[in-house]
């Protein structure tokens, strides 16, 4: 007897569990490929608490998620979930034959407020040489659950152990039923690989096939094939019976731009596949969505299904309009000049941990281009709007940092101050000392009520012109100087 509630899938088997998931969900080892790099190697990991609370939120995001519908039976659907984790930016701790990076991927399922499901493990990642690990390299991670249709929200976290660091990313999904015995097409999983493997493949099989998803469905120079995979149900049976499937690419004013080969097949049953792959090399960068036709020959009767999908070269023209937050309406990468691209990655700086400070600094020209488009379309938080609310928030306080703290010598998110406000937003109150002779020096107290348990920043005047310097905070990886009225206002 089926629950209505989520249960995992082992491959494309029967539940394994037919149990909630309670929060926070168990660690629970699990063992298997990782691949993504060329020495990469998975060991079972048990007794890691879930995200512990001593490790940081991070802003530069080191994963994307996605997530794709099938049919699993007359009444429920196969909700698939993934992640794609840039093997890059991990951190990595030494060891006597390489290094080795050790992340945690969870997976949560809501219907309002109740966590109807979930799944969490930890895998650690060897390279002998650390050389071959670069940003780009994608790790995915994937969960299969049978669900009823409705409305969700699906949570998605990463937690880097080595650095101490986790990330989060959660949306609202309507998943539609299926109706029984009308034709019709699943979502479509892009990849980055698809072939046919003896033995069984996982949490990446789909019907005999390893299917390595995509999740930000993102191609380029360094995978110029694009791999997908669909499903088709309900074709009408019998001898003889045939269906076609039409696929064509369009780009983002919706003019077909690319005609995949079409296809005309003998009906193998009342479900079937459809898995192609095509070259992106006559696609310049921009949006596209691929739409694929299907045709029942013996009923007439036709459906279709369409996904988007990206496609980024560096520095190329001509301007095109590429997945939210690599180019959105009025940010084009392509179009950016190296001093402008140079003076955005400054910024986010400020607000990314010092590895990945430090990767920015050894970034070449032509990288720094893919590095900032990575890292604003990992950093959205909606990927279905064209818009990346997290980058225009972004920019939006570095504009008013400038115009509130900004001084004779510096730009305004360049102080002590703005550098503050562009990491985490205006405080809670601010405690304003203007210039009194006791002190013979101005001060502001900043707080912020919502960050672990309370926060304050000091900021003092030392010059008398207006540029204030951070002097003490009690933020966990901010300077603390519990000394500083002595040091800074009894002189």
């Amino acid at each position: 007897m089926k629950l209505n509630m989520l249960s995992r899938i082992c491959g494309h088997a029967l539940p394994c569990l037919l149990v909630a998931f309670l929060v926070p969900v168990s660690v629970r080892a699990l063992q298997g490929e990782v691949t993504g790099g060329q020495q990469a190697a998975t060991a079972q990991e048990e007794g890691v608490d879930v995200l512990a609370a001593s490790f940081e939120r991070v802003a530069s995001k080191f994963f994307t998620a996605d997530h794709v519908v099938f049919r699993y039976d007359d009444d429920y659907l196969q909700l698939e979930l993934f992640v794609s984790i840039d093997r890059g930016i991990l951190a990595t701790k030494p060891l006597d034959e390489g290094v080795q990076a050790r992340y945690q991927v969870s997976f949560r399922v809501f219907d309002g407020e109740n966590q109807l499901g979930g799944d969490s493990w930890v895998r650690s990642d060897f390279s002998a040489d650390p050389s071959t690990r670069r940003v780009g390299q994608k790790i995915p991670e994937l969960v299969k659950y049978p669900i009823l249709p409705g409305k969700y929200r699906l949570e998605f976290e990463v937690a880097d152990l080595v650095a101490e660091e986790y990330q989060l990313e959660s949306y609202p999904v309507e998943l539609k039923a299926f109706q029984a015995g009308e034709l019709a097409v699943s979502d479509i999983i892009f990849a980055s690989r698809i072939e046919k493997v003896q033995g069984p493949a996982g949490e990446f099989d789909h019907s005999g096939l390893l299917v390595l998803p995509n999740a930000e469905r993102l191609y380029g120079v360094a995978n110029p094939r694009a791999f997908y995979y669909a499903e088709i149900y309900n074709l009408t049976g019998g001898q003889g019976n045939r269906y076609r499937v039409d696929r064509r690419i369009h780009n983002q004013e919706g003019r077909v731009v690319k005609t995949l080969a079409e296809r005309e097949r003998d009906v193998p049953g009342a479900s079937c596949v459809d898995v192609d792959a095509f070259s992106i090399a006559t696609l310049q960068t921009g949006t596209y969505t691929l739409e694929i036709e299907v045709t029942d020959l013996a009923s007439g009767k036709q459906t279709t299904v369409e996904r988007t999908f990206w496609v980024f070269r560096p520095g190329e023209e001509p301007r095109a309009t590429v997945r939210a937050g690599l180019v959105d309406p009025g940010f084009d990468v392509a179009a950016m000049s190296e001093s402008e691209i140079d003076l955005e990655l400054e910024m986010i700086m400020l607000i990314v941990p010092p590895r990945v400070k430090n990767q920015i600094k050894s970034l070449e020209a032509a990288s720094k281009r893919v590095f900032l488009a990575s890292f604003w379309v990992s950093n959205d938080p909606d990927s279905t709007t064209r818009a990346n609310e997290f980058r225009e928030a972004f920019l939006q306080r570095a504009k008013e940092a400038n115009q509130q703290y900004g001084t004779f010598r510096r730009q305004g998110w360049k102080t002590d101050r703005g550098r503050v406000y562009l990491m985490i937003g205006a405080p809670s109150n601010i405690e304003d000392h203007p210039y009194e002779e006791d002190t013979n020096r101005s001060y502001q107290i900043w707080e912020y009520d919502y960050i672990e348990g309370g926060v304050i920043f000091v900021f003092v005047d030392r010059t008398g012109f207006g540029d204030f310097t951070q002097v003490h905070s009690n933020k966990l990886g901010e300077p603390n100087n519990p000394s500083w009225i002595e040091l800074e206002l009894r002189r």
